[in-house]
Parts: structure tokens; C-alpha cells; sequence
């Protein structure tokens, strides 16, 4: 084996660490009056970090305080690993990366594990690099999956852009790229698609994460042996079993609108905690400061299914470390990046203080340098949506007496059902559906097509009056809307044209009654967080007085444009069925 050369590494800043680990040297900074979780055999114990610029040196209670540098009190509070989110799309939560760095460092997520398949669906590539710009100004660790599937499923939906595999694997050698992000096309993996198989031989070295709902068996099995890895779509105990004994990590996913924990949450033991990972996935602000991010998913874990708290915190810390391969992080030991909580109480995951590589975030005034770093990432704003407006007339279904196919909502799922509901004219009814709580829906293509509108029927929302409508619909990102009247709804997708993105209301009188603008890709917001929580709380506090039930519905109803989650969805192509993998006419024969 050939020998490094005498002088070729600088290993001043090693001797430097070594020194101040064995005690020989000062330390940066040292965390005091603490107790330490113990992630691998549980409990907690008494020690001091001692830490050298951004690392952890070492822990024990053998460290001076002699000219240290740095002394925190940390007043009884036990240390932790920063909390890593395995599995997430920083678009979803309707602000930009450094918005987002912002909101969820000091709540604990020190790293996130990102696909910003979002935003390369509307403007391709120039998208990825904006987002790897991003990664390299934030504190936060902003680690990048390259997208796979762009669009999910070609041929039945529009896209803004392709995203070709030399572009992909032009990504590999950037250090911030981890892996190949949610594989979502499990059908063409599974029966050898060569485009598919292209892009899993090109990632083989890397990470490669999956997306297969409701996938088991044989299937499962073949989807596996082509090198898939995890998956954070699965929604059952028993599925999630299956995934664990086959060698699969599952991503455990609380959302705003795919709440799956409490099903899952059983799957965390001693012997599985490894495995099992936390994710968000889609989160928007409002319920980050309404529930929290990682944090919340800890403290759900602990105090609804008592969870043992070395586990729960495991799964949020060193389970997503090891998974992703980041050996630096995810444990408080010698030699790992000083990415550390201060919990005044383990229960209630209660934070004091957050450090990220030996910083403290609350001296760190994120908030007000959000706008500055922005403007230095050079962000691509330009107006994605380009969609003429729209006439009721675009949007009316032309219902006659028959039996109709309508996509029923699952609550806190991201799966739908094929709901047949009947329309009559007479019987004492001037044309009604025998059903009641069914609305109009459509999806609009905006990328300058301007083709037909898709047109279908939803069932589960309770809209009464009036209509909503997006342009954040997974992952393609046309417009989406849902509505009782086609007037209102053509009102709704016309603010959006006009906004160049976002969301909005329309009241029973006809009237825009609330709106969030997205004008960065038509998925984010320029605003500041707290502006952004406002105008969600104003939208949703809308769709209530329209009848609206989900208490998530923007996000809910994105999903209802993904193909590649059964049962039924709507594209911009028409009503798709996502277990046959083909297109179907919403009229029953």
C-alpha cells in the first residue's frame, strides 16, 4: 500500500484538539453543570464538553477551567445530539432556506437531509444549484439528495423543466450531494426501466432513498434488491415490520397534513431504534410554531408512546447519522461536530439553548441576517407561472345522470380512495349528487401550454361555498384548485396568475378573502416567517368558515396531484389511477 508523504497533511488543528481532549491545552469553550443522555446503553450521566472551535474534544470532569475561553453554565440541563430531519422539501414549507434556518435551528434541527425536487420541477437545474448556493451560507446543515424523478411520472403530467442524468451525476463530487433522492417511480425500478436503473447505477455509491406506498411482497422485494434503501411513505405497522426485516429504514413522518407517528411509533425498540428515522417532509411554518419541528416528533414519541427518551432522541440524532453516513454527526463523543441541545426536561423536550459546530444560535441572530444571505445565495426569481387567465366556462364538468369517480381524502394520509358517487337530475332534485360533501376540482397547467384544464370530483374536504386554490401541487407544481362554483374558482386561479404563485380563498361572495404570495418558483415566499404564519393562519381560518374540515388543506390538496401515491389523483392530464398506472374518465363507463 503506497505511504502518505512526510508533510503533506497540516496536522496543527488536529494536535490542537488532541491537546485540549487529553487536557493539556484550554479548551474554546466548555458546557458545565450538565448531564449527558446516553444514546447507546440509556440513562444519563454527569459530565463537562469540552470543545475545540467546532468540535467536541472530549467529555468527562476532568477538565479545567483554567483558561478556557468560554464557560456555559448549563444549570442542570442534559445535552443531546442536534436533531437531523431524514427526509424533507425545505419548498413545502413556504419559505426559503435561510427563512427556514432561521425558524427550526433554535428548535433543535441542526441538519437537514433535503430534496429539493420541487423547485427543480419548475426551473430544473438552476434550481439544485440555487439550493447548493444556499447550503453553503446557512449554519444549519443543509445536506442535498439529488432529485430522481422529474417529473414523478413522465408522460402523464407537465413539468417546468427536464433534469437530464448527465446533469445529475455532474452532482456527485459536490460535497454537500449525500444521495439520490426519493425514488418515486417504484414501478419503473421494479420492472427494469433502463432510464431508472441508469440513474441507481450512477448513485450506487451514494445514499439512495425510496418512495412506495403501500408496496409489499414480491414487489417490495425487487424494489430492495435494486439498491433502494428507506422509504417515508409507509403508513401501517405491519408494512413497517416488513420494510424493517427486509433490511429497509423507515423514515417516520410527521407532516402538516401526512401525520403518520402515531401508527408507526411502535416500531422504535432497542433493537430497531437504528432503523428508524424522524422526518417532516412537508411542514409549513404555522405548524412549526404551533407544534415545532424534530422537537415535536421527540416529545410525541416520549409522552403519547412512551418511548424511552435514549431512543426517541436516537431516532431524531445518531438512527439519521448512520443512515446517511455523516460520522461526524449525530452523537455527543469525542472527534464529532459540537451540534448540541441544552433540554431543561427530557419529557417535554424543553430546549434552553442550541449550539451548532460550538455556536451558540441564540448569539448567532439568524432572523437578521435571513434577508442578507438570501440576496448573496443570487436567488432565481423569475415568473414561473405562465398561464392565461381562466373563464368559469373553462372550468365546468358538463355533469349529466350517471355514476362518477371522485378522489375521497384519507384524513392526515397522503393515500386517497376511489369514492363512486352518483349525479341525478329530477326525483325532486334540479341536478344534485345523491352524496353531499362533494366539490369540483381542477388542475391547470401553468408552464405556458395553456392546455385544457383537468377537471375531477373530490370528496372529504366539506367545502360549502366559495374555493381554494394553490400553485404548490406535488410535484409537478401546475395549479390546483377546489371549489363549489366554476366562477369561484376560475376568481381563485386568476389571483394566482396574477401573484405569479401562491395561495389563496374565495369567500361565498365571490371575493379573494385571503392570500400568501409565493413568488420565488411559485412554491416560496420573500416574506419573513412570521408574516408567512399570519397569512397561513388568515387562509386557513378562511377555508373554516367555508366548511373546509382538514386542518391542513393547501397541503392536503397539493397531494391530490401526485401520481405516484394511490389511490386515484388528478393531473394536469386528467384523473390518473395510481394502482393500474393509467388514465381513467371520471364518468363511471
Amino acid at each position: 500500500m503506497q505511504q502518505p508523504k512526510a508533510g503533506v497533511t497540516d496536522h496543527s488543528e488536529l494536535q490542537s484538539l488532541l491537546a485540549v481532549a487529553r487536557g493539556d491545552q484550554p479548551a474554546d469553550l466548555l458546557i458545565t453543570n450538565i448531564k449527558v443522555l446516553d444514546l447507546i446503553n440509556g440513562g444519563e450521566f454527569a459530565a463537562d464538553i469540552a470543545i475545540y472551535k467546532d468540535k467536541i474534544a472530549g467529555i468527562g470532569n476532568d477538565y479545567s477551567h483554567t483558561g478556557v475561553a468560554r464557560i456555559i453554565d448549563g444549570k442542570g440541563a442534559t445535552a443531546v445530539p442536534g436533531f437531523i430531519d431524514g427526509h424533507m422539501h425545505v419548498e413545502s414549507s413556504t419559505v426559503h432556506p435561510m427563512a427556514f434556518e432561521a425558524l427550526t435551528l433554535a428548535k433543535g434541527t441542526t441538519s437537514i437531509v433535503c430534496d429539493p425536487h420541487e423547485i427543480v420541477n419548475v426551473m430544473g437545474r438552476e434550481g439544485i444549484d440555487w439550493f447548493l448556493r444556499c447550503s453553503e451560507l446557512m449554519q444549519q446543515n443543509m445536506w442535498v439528495h439529488v432529485s430522481s424523478c422529474v417529473p414523478a411520472l413522465p408522460g402523464f403530467e407537465t413539468n417546468g423543466a427536464d433534469f437530464t442524468l448527465p446533469e445529475m451525476a455532474s452532482l456527485l463530487d459536490n460535497p454537500k450531494v449525500t444521495g439520490l433522492a426519493e425514488v418515486m417511480n417504484f414501478p419503473g425500478v421494479i420492472n427494469g426501466d433502463p432510464d431508472m436503473l441508469d440513474k441507481l447505477h450512477v448513485f450506487k455509491g451514494k445514499n439512495i432513498d425510496g418512495h412506495c406506498p403501500t408496496l409489499t411482497g414480491n414487489q417490495l422485494n425487487a424494489y430492495l434488491a435494486a439498491g433502494v434503501q428507506n422509504c417515508h411513505e409507509t403508513t401501517t405497522y405491519d408494512e413497517g415490520i416488513e420494510r424493517l426485516r427486509k433490511g429497509m429504514s423507515v423514515i417516520i413522518r410527521e407532516g402538516s397534513a401526512a401525520r403518520n407517528l402515531d401508527a408507526l411509533a411502535k416500531l422504535i425498540t432497542p433493537l430497531s431504534v437504528d432503523s428508524c428515522l424522524l422526518c417532516t417532509d412537508d411542514r409549513n411554518p404555522y405548524e412549526i410554531r404551533h407544534e415545532g419541528h424534530i422537537n415535536w416528533l421527540v416529545h410525541r414519541l416520549i409522552n403519547k408512546h412512551n418511548i424511552a427518551p435514549h431512543l426517541a432522541y436516537r431516532a431524531a440524532s445518531l438512527s439519521a447519522a448512520k443512515h446517511f453516513g455523516f460520522k461526524h454527526l449525530g452523537l455527543l463523543a469525542p472527534g464529532k461536530q459540537a451540534d448540541i441541545l441544552l433540554v431543561n426536561d427530557l419529557q417535554q423536550v424543553a430546549i434552553s439553548e442550541v449550539l451548532i459546530a460550538g455556536k451558540t444560535v441564540s448569539e448567532l441572530n439568524l432572523p437578521e441576517q435571513v434577508e442578507q444571505k438570501f440576496q448573496q445565495s443570487n436567488p432565481p426569481i423569475q415568473n414561473t407561472v405562465q398561464r392565461q387567465p381562466l373563464i368559469a366556462a373553462d372550468l365546468e364538468i358538463g355533469l349529466t345522470d350517471g355514476h362518477y369517480h371522485a378522489i375521497e381524502i384519507i384524513p392526515n394520509e397522503l393515500l386517497t380512495k376511489d369514492f363512486l358517487v352518483e349525479w341525478c337530475v329530477g326525483k325532486g332534485r334540479v341536478g344534485a349528487f345523491v352524496e353531499d360533501d362533494i366539490a369540483l376540482i381542477a388542475v391547470i397547467e401553468r408552464y405556458g401550454h395553456q392546455s385544457k384544464p383537468a377537471l375531477g370530483l373530490v370528496r372529504g374536504f366539506g367545502i360549502r361555498h366559495g374555493a381554494f386554490a394553490a400553485s404548490v401541487a406535488h410535484d409537478s407544481h401546475n395549479l390546483v384548485v377546489i371549489g363549489k362554483s366554476p366562477t369561484d374558482m376560475a376568481t381563485a386561479v386568476n389571483w394566482l396568475i396574477e401573484q405569479g404563485g401562491g395561495f389563496c380563498t374565495v369567500n361565498q361572495q365571490g371575493q379573494v378573502s385571503a392570500g400568501l404570495e409565493l413568488p420565488l418558483a411559485g412554491l416560496m415566499s420573500l416574506e419573513p416567517a412570521e408574516i408567512v404564519t399570519e397569512k397561513i393562519t388568515q387562509l386557513k381560518a378562511c377555508c373554516k368558515d367555508m366548511g373546509v374540515i382538514p386542518a391542513e388543506p393547501f397541503i392536503q390538496m397539493a397531494f391530490l396531484a401526485l401520481p405516484v401515491i394511490p389511490e386515484i389523483k388528478l393531473t394536469d392530464k386528467g384523473l390518473f389511477n395510481a394502482v393500474s398506472f393509467e388514465m381513467m374518465s371520471v364518468k363511471v363507463g
